[in-house]
């Protein structure tokens, strides 16, 4: 726990405005998706890296969960009590898993602080496990996000994350590799871990005390061939390190984007976010990723519950260029790197975020970058967004309309806009180029 007393879960990553969670945005940050979880310090922390939970279930493993893959993230569809619902955002950063029981329409639930359910997953139903009911609001509606599926479930379970394969994109017993057919290489990297933290703590400044397990999925992460102490995080959209390890990395005067809202359980904040030339665990790497810094209280509560240094948490912008397959009872994470499948950048991309509608339309201009041809072209905050090369955005999601955004560097999307705030006049479609917003080192 945190000597100041207080443990955070949060979930999600850079956004177009202040705010995570809203509809309108298009990134994460964990250890992604913040949901208001404050624990504060009870009789310490403890957990080690101890047996699984031992839940039982019925039916069959290994079945793909329906799902939904954005943001370099995977919900899937669950059903509480036999209850279909929400979505629940697969994140091995979580500790607990996470349920807003308003998105189960007609679930009832025991008026205890973690109420005793079965949860199913495919095929799958995993007997009487305990949740942490918690209202998330409407803010992810057209993503019907619901929580997070946490690692105190995982634990007993080989569990697969398929990035490039939305209709099998989580399973939960599949066998630790797949063939190359299966469109990556084999057999890929394989690394053991250990399971660290866990411990009691307090919900909320004067909440009951709830207890949870060692999850956290300790890795020994190669930053421009320094190594570093990470924890892998599924539910974070990008690689977060440090300030020191940040500044670190910056020294050498390399491109950044700085002033980036963003969202976390401790409230809004600004991201500094810029490139390394490599990451690599075990024998796998992944050259020129994004990494970015909010800051420091969000990784200093993660040490304190681990009892070590942490450098930083190894996110979906690394993950989502392998097959990850995480074998929790045998303590091995596998990366089987994709052989075809198409990995979109999100910093190249047009230079403007999309933010909540601002009028008559879905969206508007949440953030123009400075120096890029979208600030040339005048685009203002506060500008409705009303389509991008011809399409309406105002029936997509906001995963959907941001992906309209991105593409090949030099390429131009031609964006409709209705009301104006600043000096473009209304209703006119503006041409603007796609750009690496932070180039490489």
């Amino acid at each position: 726990m945190n000597t100041d007393g207080t443990w955070v879960v949060a979930r999600g990553r850079q956004s177009s405005q202040a705010g995570l969670m809203t509809s309108r945005h298009r990134a994460w940050l964990t250890p992604l998706l913040p949901l208001i979880l404050l624990v504060t310090a009870a009789s310490g922390c403890g957990g080690g890296d101890g047996a699984p939970a031992g839940y039982a279930t019925m039916g069959m493993t290994g079945i793909p969960s329906p799902t939904r893959v954005g943001a370099n993230l995977v919900f899937a569809d669950v059903a509480i009590n036999g209850i279909p619902g929400g979505r629940l955002a697969v994140d091995t950063g979580s500790p607990l898993v996470i349920v807003d029981v308003t998105k189960f329409s007609g679930l009832m639930l025991a008026n205890v602080t973690q109420p005793m359910a079965d949860l199913t997953v495919g095929t799958l139903t995993i007997d009487n496990i305990p949740l942490l009911p918690m209202q998330i609001g409407s803010s992810m509606d057209p993503l019907n996000f619901a929580g997070l599926f946490g690692g105190n479930v995982m634990q007993q379970f080989v569990i697969r994350l398929d990035y490039a394969n939305p209709d099998r994109a989580f399973r939960i017993g599949t066998p630790p590799m797949e063939m190359p057919t299966d469109g990556v290489e084999t057999p890929g990297t394989a690394v053991t871990f250990g399971l660290q933290g866990g411990g009691a703590g307090r919900l909320g400044q004067n909440g009951p005390i709830i207890t949870f397990k060692a999850t956290r999925i300790a890795l020994t992460v190669e930053m421009e061939g320094a190594a570093r102490s990470f924890i892998l995080d599924t539910g974070a959209s990008e690689t977060t390190v440090k300030s020191a390890v940040y500044s670190a990395i910056r020294s050498d005067g390399r491109p950044e984007i700085f002033g980036l809202p963003i969202s976390t359980v401790m409230g809004p904040t600004q991201a500094h976010v810029t490139r390394v030339r490599t990451l690599k665990v075990g024998d796998a790497s992944v050259a020129n990723p994004a990494v970015m810094t909010i800051g420091d209280d969000l990784l200093n509560n993660i040490e304190a519950e681990v009892g070590h240094p942490i450098d930083g948490l190894l996110g979906g912008n690394f993950l989502r260029e392998f097959m990850v397959t995480v074998d929790y009872p045998g303590r091995t994470l596998h990366l089987q790197r994709y052989t075809a499948a198409v990995i979109v950048d999100e910093f190249k991309r047009v230079g403007f975020e999309l933010g909540p509608g601002s009028g008559a339309h879905r969206y508007s201009v949440g953030v123009v970058y400075q120096g890029t041809d979208a600030a040339a072209k005048m685009l203002s905050v506060g500008d409705e967004v009303v389509s991008v090369d011809g399409q309406d955005l105002d029936a997509l999601d906001a995963l959907t309309a941001d992906g309209l955004l991105s593409g090949t560097v030099g390429a131009t999307r031609v964006i409709g806009v209705g009301a104006t705030r600043g000096l473009l006049p209304p209703d006119t479609a503006v041409g603007v180029l796609v750009e690496d917003l932070i180039p490489a080192p």
